[in-house]
């Protein structure tokens, strides 16, 4: 691993490419377990993101001693991607990425030498928390608590006549042959300018947000330029899936489900909506935190902390 890729850490770890049963390869981080280790983390990010994003968590993470493991969903950051185009975010069927998460435990994590002795717990992050709620449903028994924030239950789209249009032309696009055509709005090239535009909806954090320009400088193949028409519309074929009766029901690990107040990516109040009222769901919102809750302002991210702290401990 080049230290550079990952700052701030106090332990060095592994990558290490694993191939999915579809030939797919995927880029895995670890930081294995050591003796005073407490639990294993899995961590499981967004869309368009990488494992390099998550630095300052992961060394969190690494300081109250637990053992990390990490990889970047396929079609993002170094694992490969879906299409010619890298700049392209695609997807097939959003089940795929459940199943490399199923992979990535049993080829990776369950090789640790302690997995069979500690706990077992996942933290993920928008698109990542979808994916962890389909892993959750599909392979039971394997994790033990999972952290989710600011979950892609919906899409921010605004009203419900906005969003009742605005997926009846994302389906229009997938059956007129556009599934691998970027998306309206969507393809940007990446640029050195601060985005405020693209930062109002991230994070407070002047910061933290500077740095995944420096991250992307350092090397440009993380970077993907937008979502397709295809990952659209798989991705809201996977929100019908997790909204069906009885979904939900079949997770009964404990979870802490962790809402932006201020989210403007992900529909925050569908999340309250759908999450709520489950006896192992503890259910919070923070409130005036942006969607990266995980890189925002100390003064959300500190409260993100005393959540995860008080539900891992």
């Amino acid at each position: 691993m080049n230290w550079k890729d990952f700052p701030n850490l106090n332990r060095k770890g592994q990558i290490r490419f694993l191939t999915m049963r579809d030939g797919t390869k995927i880029r895995t981080a670890s930081w294995p377990s050591q003796d005073n280790s407490r639990a294993i983390i899995v961590l499981v990010n967004g869309h368009r993101e990488y494992m390099e994003k998550y630095s300052e968590l992961i060394s969190d993470l690494l300081m109250r001693n637990y053992a990390v493991y990490a990889f970047d969903n396929r079609g993002q950051g170094l694992s490969d991607r879906l299409l010619p185009d890298r700049q392209k975010s695609y997807a097939e069927d959003f089940g795929l990425f459940s199943d490399d998460l199923d992979e990535f435990m049993a080829q990776t994590v369950m090789a640790d030498p302690r997995a069979q002795e500690l706990p077992r717990y996942l933290i993920s992050h928008s698109m990542g928390g979808h994916i962890c709620l389909r892993y959750l449903h599909d392979f039971p028994g394997a994790i033990e608590k999972a952290v989710i924030m600011a979950p892609m239950v919906e899409f921010n789209l605004g009203n419900s006549m906005t969003r009742t249009v605005l997926k009846f032309f994302m389906r229009c696009a997938r059956r007129l042959g556009f599934d691998k055509s970027f998306a309206m709005g969507q393809g940007a090239a990446h640029s050195r300018v601060p985005d405020l535009v693209k930062q109002k909806l991230l994070t407070h954090d002047n910061e933290r947000y500077a740095q995944e320009a420096d991250i992307i400088e350092a090397n440009p193949d993380l970077y993907v330029g937008g979502a397709t028409y295809g990952w659209l519309n798989t991705a809201l074929d996977s929100i019908e899936k997790i909204h069906q009766a009885g979904f939900l029901e079949k997770i009964s690990i404990p979870l802490l489900v962790v809402v932006a107040g201020a989210d403007l990516v992900v529909d925050s109040k569908a999340s309250r909506d759908l999450l709520s009222g489950y006896d192992n769901i503890d259910l919070v919102t923070i409130e005036g935190a942006r969607h990266e809750i995980y890189r925002e302002s100390d003064q959300y991210r500190d409260q993100l902390w005393q959540k995860i702290d008080d539900f891992l401990k």
